[in-house]
């Protein structure tokens, strides 16, 4: 129902079961009163939805809680739900206008690759983690993949793989790719790029990245496609981890050594 079809009790509601939403969460009304600046008397008569606040008095409480004037005459979970979706759309939208995310499958096939880079917590280690490339209905190259039992446990993340996920989505640049990786679970993000073909192998692709929680420098990282099927994924198991360079092969342990910082 639309809110000009509400009678002034309806509104009255909708503000009052928003304003009870929102208040959950303080320590005690009689607190939150205090900090508005509003009579506890007046307070209960807007939750119980017996009162319109006055414009200022709904401009403070709009300024505390962070949220518009809509809170008057919509669903509080309908406002979240439509400022998570513009600001999607939003994102959406730029990235649209970048148009860059069309890539050739001849130039980043789909499938299984292998992500290397220095470990965090021991730079004498590598890690390796499994990512997935894989296209979606509207032709969008997107990553997806779980964070390394190693790695998880080293930060304090649960083993569920729930709290171990990652996607990202991948662009084309003018010499490669760029890419965006986010943690499901975790407020961590990385942003990098890469080249295909390190040292003329086509499967190996090249570059740098940088985490949101680590910005003093970019590491060096490579990818590695593997061949379509089972037997390609159960090959490269053991190197999946964090495990000492001499556990990986000398072209990759060449390409971490010639990066090594001085």
């Amino acid at each position: 129902m639309r809110a000009e079809d509400l009678s002034p009790a309806q509104l009255r509601h909708v503000f009052g079961s928003n304003l009870r939403s929102l208040s959950a969460s303080a320590r005690s009304i009689s607190a939150l009163c205090v900090e508005l600046g509003i009579n506890r008397t007046q307070y209960n008569r807007y939750l119980n939805g017996e009162a319109f606040p006055r414009p200022d008095v709904l401009y403070r409480i709009c300024s505390h809680f962070d949220v518009d004037a809509r809170i008057l005459l919509e669903p509080l979970e309908t406002i979240q739900r439509a400022s998570r979706v513009g600001a999607i759309g939003e994102i959406s939208r730029l990235l649209s206008d970048l148009d860059m995310l069309d890539i050739p499958q001849q130039a980043l096939p789909e499938g299984a690759y292998l992500h290397y880079r220095v470990s965090y917590f021991v730079p004498t280690e590598i890690s390796c983690t499994l990512v997935g490339f894989q296209r979606d209905s509207h032709g969008v190259m997107r990553l997806r993949g779980y964070m390394p039992y190693a790695s998880s446990d080293r930060i304090g993340l649960p083993r569920a793989a729930a709290a171990r996920r990652f996607r990202g989505v991948a662009f084309r640049q003018l010499m490669g790719f760029s890419f965006i990786l986010s943690m499901e679970r975790t407020p961590l993000m990385v942003l990098g790029g890469f080249e295909p073909s390190y040292l003329g192998q086509e499967n190996f692709y090249f570059g740098s990245s940088v985490s949101t929680q680590d910005v003093l420098s970019p590491a060096p990282i490579l990818l590695q496609r593997l061949e379509p099927g089972v037997a390609a994924m159960i090959a490269v198991r053991d190197k999946i981890g964090i495990h000492p360079r001499a556990h990986y092969s000398p072209l990759i342990r060449g390409y971490f050594d010639k990066h090594q910082p001085a």
